[in-house]
């Protein structure tokens, strides 16, 4: 068996690559998923540790209103 090389792992691959979307709108989608990833990101940091799931989710749904 073979090891695999770094270009083959998950991480370097193409998320959902499986789908056919034209270039702007995979890059206009993996923008939003950035965003997504870093506003969860400073939410999850900004909230005291007491907090749960569902604390997580009412302020992450206030911050996607406004």
């Amino acid at each position: 068996m073979t090891s695999p090389t770094s270009d083959a792992s998950p991480a370097n691959a193409e998320p959902a690559a499986y789908l056919d979307m034209p270039p702007e709108r995979r890059a206009t989608a993996k923008a939003h998923a950035a965003l997504l990833a870093k506003t969860a990101d400073r939410i999850a940091r900004e909230l005291p540790f007491s907090a749960d799931v569902d604390d997580f989710r009412r302020v992450l749904v206030e911050e996607a209103k406004s």
